[in-house]
């Protein structure tokens, strides 16, 4: 792994994602702002040190009938300060769910034009605690800072341009990370199918296993995703499942292999579901 001073401070600054062994080097560095991702009820009792706490549900929220989209920004911005998060500050994010909440917080991050160090911890706290790392108790209190919500589109996706690629008016790569089962319409609820074009890639293929939440080889995981026509680095690839949760992890995941124009359809099939858009099987 890259010298942890290195890679906090590297032009572009690092998004992606850093390893138990990482993360245990630099503890302690009053610069790097360590973010839990929920967990409030244990929080007090055992976190990662030096770790703040937020819950998911403060970076989403329901905008018309479609759950699960970014939040107001006037909120994320307050948020964000009371984290003790600036426009530049590093953060390290990290959550149980194999990353899915931490990594949906860090697009949160870029999408108010945050432009420092950003970074998910791999495995999350399960492998962490599993693997005897430090732990302590008690509240983390930080200064509160300013962050000035500057939005970067560049890493959205809207409907009107997911429809455009889904009839081939834009050349994109279309990604759905939900279930095969989801992907192929064999649920009771609709839609029934994904959107034309897209690629299937269930965002659970590229960890270990079930109970092994940590990445799979990246090799690996490039060959699967060579295997759907994801090759070309600098090609757009937008990534969708049903509120952009289990999508914002591969958009991260394609972020750190290098795919520097990964977008994240907020919306999702959830929007899609709404607006009565098409669908294939």
């Amino acid at each position: 792994m890259t010298n942890a001073s290195t890679l906090i401070h590297q032009q572009p600054p690092f998004l992606g994602f850093v390893s138990p062994d990482w993360l245990e080097s630099v503890l302690g560095q009053e610069n790097l702002r360590i973010v839990q991702l929920d967990g409030e009820k244990y929080y007090s009792n055992f976190h990662i040190p030096g770790a703040v706490n937020i819950s998911y549900s403060k970076i989403v929220t329901k905008r018309g009938d479609v759950p699960g989209m970014l939040a107001d920004p006037e909120d994320l911005a307050l948020e964000l300060g009371r984290l003790g998060i600036g426009p530049t500050t590093p953060v390290l994010a990290y959550d149980l769910t194999g990353g899915l909440d931490a990594a949906r917080f860090l697009w949160t991050l870029v999408m108010g034009g945050h432009t420092g160090f950003r970074a998910v911890l791999d495995g999350g706290l399960n492998t962490w605690y599993s693997q005897s790392r430090p732990m302590e108790s008690g509240a983390v209190t930080v200064a509160a800072l300013d962050f000035p919500w500057r939005p970067d589109s560049r890493h959205l996706a809207g409907y009107e341009e997911v429809l455009a690629i889904a009839e081939g008016r834009r050349d994109a790569a279309l990604l759905d990370t939900r279930t095969e089962k989801e992907y192929l319409g064999l649920t009771v609820r609709a839609p029934h199918g994904h959107i034309a074009g897209a690629a299937h890639f269930d965002w659970t293929d590229s960890l270990v296993g079930p109970k092994d939440l940590r990445l799979k080889n990246l090799t690996e995981i490039e060959e699967r995703l060579a295997g759907l026509g994801i090759v070309e680095k600098n090609r757009e690839v937008v990534l969708y499942c049903e509120t952009a949760h289990r999508a914002s992890h591969t958009w991260l995941l394609l972020r750190h292999l290098g795919f520097e124009n990964a977008r994240l359809y907020d919306g999702s099939i959830a929007e899609w579901r709404v607006r009565n858009l098409p669908v294939t099987t």
